[in-house]
């Protein structure tokens, strides 16, 4: 029987303007796990570089990249029309309960840096 799990924090970033100066930032000390660009718009998606065992940690991460970026890549990070953490879980038959906290101050450095917080539940595969 498979258990509940937290997988992952996905930064996900869409935008129709230019964000490739944001992207090279990223790379640089994440895992650019997408990068996708069209005619009406640009797609990417990072991971934290590192094995972040809970949700609070890994977002925690991503915001000091973030914020370590060049202002390049900040004016780039403000044309994006979604800034999204999307907290992965791995569903499963047990525990009964399951939860994981993100803090108040994590929270607000969410807030400050203008993203939104996601969350996808995997199904349980027999």
């Amino acid at each position: 029987m498979a258990d509940i799990q937290f997988l992952n924090v996905d930064l996900e970033l869409e935008s129709q303007q230019d964000i490739s100066a944001l992207v090279a930032d990223l790379d640089k000390r994440a895992v650019v796990l997408h990068y996708d660009k069209d005619d009406t718009r640009q797609l990417a998606r990072f991971e934290a570089n590192s094995d972040a065992i809970s949700p609070d940690k890994a977002i925690n991460e991503l915001c000091e990249l973030i914020e370590s970026c060049s202002k390049a890549a900040l004016k780039q990070w403000l044309t994006c029309s979604r800034r999204t953490f999307d907290l992965g879980f791995s569903s499963g038959h047990s525990p009964k309960c399951f939860n994981e906290a993100i803090s108040a101050d994590t929270l607000l450095r969410i807030s400050a840096i203008g993203a939104g917080i996601e969350v996808t539940i995997y199904a349980v595969e027999d």
